[in-house]
């Protein structure tokens, strides 16, 4: 490289660094902030035109309610000054649009809310001008209001701590709410869940508060928005269970020209420990359709095993199988 590019790659370095400290500069960067504050502060005094989005209410007569849900929020435009406009944009919590329709004849069927109706309803929009709406016209269908009792049903996941088994299901407090909507939206639904939820790593007794769901929140009214949950988890266990009887089902006596290999099992089940200690033998059966042994052309049958009580699982049957013979004479 000769002497005249070094000098010359000197000069740009150099010329670099003073840009540089130029960018950093506080001088440079209060007056860069100047700039864009009166920039700003220039344009937020000027006049504009824009939609703003707020929630919408509709209020309806007392025996009166929604067949199908409306918009939660309704775009107003308004005209006025930037800094009010900035103002109602981002600060403000009180700005809605309530229609007020107590005093209509309203009963059932089609109703039909006008641009008017919905601009007489925007509230808490002082220094601005409200020039419109979107949508312009609301089509709502209406119907008698009706209360009615269901059951809750519980969503929840339970995940037990290794070693640790979920007995006994759920219990809710209150095991039912009350509903009140349009009727023939009430009518149609026979019971209300819970939200989706998971509790891990469990490993005693918990009972928890667990929201309900709000899918129909605008036309569905509950008497409460949540329920308590009680759940038991206790530590894992094993027991066996001898010599449980097989029941022929279909046939009152097993005919002589049909062997069977046994006539009882040994049932292992898997609970809690406390659960387990206070298991009845009598829940659990065994049996066999006897359909099944007059089709059986392999020689083996598999008992049916059931537990009257859902809350114990069944691990396996010893033997597993039985071996069916068909004497010839």
């Amino acid at each position: 490289m000769t002497k005249y590019k070094k000098e010359l790659k000197i000069i740009k370095l150099l010329k670099l660094k003073k840009i540089k400290r130029l960018f950093v500069s506080k001088a440079f960067l209060g007056s860069l902030f100047f700039s864009f504050a009166l920039w700003v502060y220039t344009s937020l005094n000027s006049d504009y035109k824009t939609f703003i989005d707020v929630p919408l209410k509709i209020l309806l007569p007392k025996n009166v309610a929604l067949e199908t849900a409306l918009p939660e929020k309704i775009s107003v435009k308004v005209k006025g000054n930037g800094w009010d406009i900035f103002y109602l944009n981002f600060f403000s919590t009180s700005a809605n649009c309530t229609v007020n329709l107590i005093d209509k004849n309203i009963t059932e069927g089609y109703y039909q809310i006008t641009r008017n109706d919905i601009i007489k309803g925007v509230e808490s929009f002082s220094n601005v001008e409200v020039t419109d709406v979107l949508p312009e016209i609301l089509e709502i269908t209406t119907g008698l209001i009706e209360r009615k009792k269901v059951p809750v049903r519980v969503e929840i996941k339970i995940n037990p701590r290794d070693g640790f088994i979920q007995v006994d299901g759920f219990s809710v407090y209150p095991d039912s709410i009350i509903i009140t909507g349009n009727s023939r939206v009430v009518s149609k639904i026979d019971f209300w869940e819970t939200t989706q939820s998971q509790f891990s790593d469990v490993f005693q007794e918990q009972t928890v508060s667990v929201g309900l769901k709000d899918t129909l929140k605008n036309i569905i009214t509950l008497s409460q928005n949540s329920v308590n949950v009680k759940f038991k988890v206790e530590q894992e266990a094993e027991m066996v269970i001898y010599d449980v009887g097989i029941d022929i089902r279909g046939t009152e006596s097993l005919p002589k020209s049909h062997l069977l290999s046994s006539k009882k099992i040994d049932v292992t089940i898997r609970g809690g420990v406390e659960q387990l200690s206070e298991f009845n033998p009598d829940l659990i059966s065994s049996y066999i359709e006897y359909r099944d042994i007059l089709g059986d052309s392999t020689g083996i049958i598999i008992p049916h095993v059931e537990v009257a009580n859902n809350n114990y699982h069944i691990v396996s049957i010893n033997p597993p199988y039985l071996f069916h013979k068909k004497i010839i004479n």
